[in-house]
């Protein structure tokens, strides 16, 4: 499991790279408002994979239940601060809705598919 573990640390690089790729982009072809709007998503998704990570990293040697109920948990606090920042934040920050759900969107989707994989091979594997 902690080889799989590691596997899971390094593929959660990839959403962050391109994220951060996509912000390089976009601070250089768009407005401001839209890059603000594209990096707030950014970091928003690497420090919601670093707590998954955290999360699975206290939960290791638990049974394949634990660690679906720590991947479905980790989901559902991803919407939740999602609806916090889109709703809340915005009133105080202004950037673009729109950048930022797109950014928000890539990091979520990828890192939910490297979450599903580690469940996937961690149940297998015992």
């Amino acid at each position: 499991m902690e080889e799989k573990f590691k596997m899971a640390v390094r593929f959660h690089f990839i959403p962050a790279l391109i994220n951060i790729a996509g912000s390089v982009y976009i601070f250089g072809s768009r407005e401001i408002m839209e890059f603000i709007g594209y990096a707030i998503g950014t970091a928003l998704g690497i420090i919601l994979s670093l707590v998954w990570l955290y999360q699975v990293k206290k939960g290791m040697g638990i049974n394949a239940l634990g660690l679906i109920k720590i991947t479905f948990k980790a989901f559902i606090v991803k919407v939740l601060f999602f609806l916090v920042f889109i709703i809340g934040v915005y009133n105080i920050f202004q950037f673009s809705r729109t950048y930022f759900a797109a950014a928000f969107f890539v990091a979520v989707f990828i890192s939910a598919i490297i979450e599903l994989w580690f469940y996937a091979s961690t149940v297998k594997k015992n």
